[in-house]
């Protein structure tokens, strides 16, 4: 009987003592949950009463150079995106691909080769240099990203505007697209806005992406879109893990957000590729009429 009489006057005290660590634990992870949220709030109110620059890029898939050495993929698409919450409207300027800029150390080059040189950071610089305005965040995606964004959304709507057929073995792309009104999936649509078969090649090609990218906002603005991201909020999270490089904050994504569900895309988003005019294969741009453009946005 002895050996018994410990364990009634131990096991009375353990209950109480976890069931304080547990009152403990959940007040502490719902005092957490309320200051990470007041945080999300109050760093989205303030996103919402600033101005902010995003440097939108599209890069190709990495290329090899001489010495068999793996490059940094070229921009193949340069988007400056002037958000401004407080006038309640905002930009999207098309930096034409091959514009012709001084790339330090290299010389005289298309602007889409200076990620291949220098990376985000001499591409951000020299964007800066043109459009005189700061680059506040960055957003970076490749081809594969593209397409499950696109898909993720159920597809975007827009109009081909003429026959586009085009296929490059080497790269094991491809391009076969009716003119006409249409809703285009992730693949169509990176044919879409990768075409440049045109007189105007890549001046006409930016025209289709500010399209295509104005399409897909007012797609986001639906309900039903919302609710089919929420519903596959996992592949999001997998896309943005695996594909997307960006500085953007969450309380400023959800702030991007907010801004452009309500915006009149017609009239409160504006679309402009930066003036110039062709050099041989470039774009020579025109400093004094992208100083003009952009004026009421410095």
């Amino acid at each position: 009987m002895q050996l018994f009489t410990g364990s009634p006057k131990a096991r009375p005290g353990l209950a109480p003592k976890l069931l304080v660590v547990a009152v403990a634990l959940l007040f502490l992870g719902q005092l957490t949950l309320y200051w990470t949220l007041q945080r999300w709030q109050n760093g989205t109110e303030k996103f919402l009463q600033t101005p902010t620059n995003i440097l939108l890029l599209g890069v190709d898939e990495a290329n090899y150079n001489e010495q068999g050495e793996r490059e940094r993929p070229r921009t193949d698409t340069m988007l400056f995106l002037a958000v401004r919450p407080e006038q309640g409207r905002a930009a999207l300027f098309s930096i034409p691909r091959d514009s012709l800029i001084e790339i330090p150390g290299v010389g005289m080059e298309r602007i889409n080769m200076a990620h291949v040189h220098g990376g985000y950071e001499l591409t951000k610089s020299l964007v800066e240099k043109i459009m005189e305005m700061p680059v506040d965040r960055y957003l970076m995606l490749d081809f594969q990203s593209f397409e499950e964004i696109v898909d993720l959304v159920g597809g975007v709507e827009v109009t081909v505007d003429k026959r586009m057929l085009y296929e490059d073995h080497s790269a094991g792309f491809s391009i076969d697209l009716q003119p006409g009104r249409q809703r285009l999936t992730g693949n169509q649509a990176l044919g879409f806005v990768r075409f440049r078969r045109d007189a105007l090649g890549d001046i006409t090609r930016t025209r289709r992406q500010q399209q295509f990218l104005a399409a897909l906002a007012n797609k986001l603005q639906e309900k039903e879109t919302l609710l089919r991201v929420i519903r596959r909020f996992p592949d999001l999270m997998r896309i943005s893990r695996d594909y997307l490089q960006t500085d953007l904050q969450f309380h400023e994504l959800l702030g991007l957000y907010i801004f452009f569900k309500d915006l009149n895309l017609r009239e409160e988003l504006h679309t402009w590729t930066l003036p110039g005019e062709f050099s041989g294969p470039y774009w020579r741009l025109h400093p004094r009429e992208i100083e003009h453009l952009t004026e009421a946005y410095r």
